[in-house]
This record gives structure tokens, sequence and C-alpha cells, in this order.
């Protein structure tokens, strides 16, 4: 009889070991919101790989491999690195000017997931030659993170064919354009040669109607 009361509690401890498990996974798996703060006072370098970057920075020396002075006048938010750390995404150099903004952040188990939104069709309202957008966050969360780029109406879209075509259609505008480019100076340059050619003939006019003259004037006597 004894027994049997110590093992009613024991299961019931079990039970309640058991469904916080279950309850602990769960929050897991929806994630759970994590703060963080918009670092802005810098600039991707030029000398940047080009692509889609995603960057989980931890110390000053792989922050200066890829961000540089922004130019900005007034006080400078410094990296505590021993207390935080940064999470990027550098947008690529052909939509250096497309938007880029976070979606959420969230802590799921050991890591974090970092969602965000490119739109290649609005320019950012900033200076920057090539946007981009870091998140200060406290090293006491994971550093692991993965990076999910989402489409405009929230659905993941790293591989959609929305995205997919739109940068397609950024590639084929942008490679128009330097054709353009090439075709006007083309025509710039051949503008230049028929100026050389026209001025050629007048002055061999002008020395023609000189000549011209120089013999009529021998006639006359």
């Amino acid at each position: 009889m004894k027994r049997t009361k110590f093992f009613i509690p024991f299961v019931a401890m079990m039970l309640i070991m058991v469904l916080s498990c279950f309850t602990s996974i769960a929050i897991a798996q929806v994630g759970e919101d994590v703060s963080y703060e918009k670092y802005v006072n810098a600039s991707v370098l030029k000398g940047a790989k080009d692509g889609t970057l995603t960057l989980v920075i931890k110390n000053n020396k792989d922050m200066d491999r890829v961000f540089g002075p922004s130019g900005f006048i007034g006080p400078s938010r410094i990296i505590n690195f021993d207390t935080e750390f940064v999470i990027a995404v550098v947008v690529p150099k052909n939509i250096a000017e497309a938007t880029i903004e976070p979606v959420s952040l969230k802590r799921k188990g050991s890591k974090l997931v970092f969602s965000y939104t490119i739109d290649p069709s609005k320019k950012a309202n900033n200076n920057r030659d090539r946007n981009f957008i870091a998140l200060i966050v406290d090293r006491n969360e994971p550093m692991k993170v993965d990076f999910q780029e989402m489409s405009s109406n929230g659905v993941a879209s790293n591989d959609s064919k929305d995205v997919n075509a739109l940068r397609n259609q950024v590639k084929y505008l942008t490679s128009e354009n330097e054709q353009l480019k090439k075709g006007v100076q083309e025509l710039n340059d051949r503008i230049q040669e028929l100026e050389a050619e026209r001025q050629y003939y007048i002055n061999m006019l002008k020395d023609v109607q000189a000549e011209n003259e120089q013999m009529k004037k021998i006639l006359r006597r």
C-alpha cells in the first residue's frame, strides 16, 4: 500500500515533466521575439564581396572587412563586441539601392531566425552606395543564425519564382542600360568625327575660294 502511495505522486511528477517538455518544444517551434537595435552609422566598403551577403559579425576585425565609416555627423553608436554581436544583410551590387527591411528576429531553440525583405522596385532613401541592414543583438542570445528572405506578402521566398523573376528583370534592365550607354557613347564619338570632317571640308573650301580669288586677280591683270 505504501508503495502505491509513493508510485502515484511519482507518475504525476513524470507527467508534469513530459508536458513541460512538450510545451517547451511547442514554444521553440513558434519562436520567441528577440530584441535588437538597428545599426546605421556605417557604409559598405566598395571592395566587399558581391551578392546578397548574410553575416554574423562577432568582432571588430570582421566588421572592418565589410563596413567602413558612414560620414554620419553626430554621436556614433559604438558596438561592444564583448557583450553584443551584429546580424547583417547586404544587398547585391546590381540592386545596390534596393530597400531592405527586417520582418522578425526570433529565437528557435539554440539558434536565431532573421527574416527580412528586399524590394528592388523601391529605392532606399539614403546616401549609401550599397544598402544594408544591421542589427545589434545581445550576446546572451544564440549566435547561430538562419537567414530567411521573405516576399512582400510574408511568404518565404529565397527560391521563389517572383523574387527570382524580379532579380532577372533587374539584371536584364541593368544590362540593357549598359548597352544603351555604349550606344550613346558610340554616337557621340561618331558626331565628333563628323564634326572634324565638316571642319576639314570647310577649311578646304576656304582655301579653294582664296585660290580662286587669286586667280581672278591674275586674270584681271
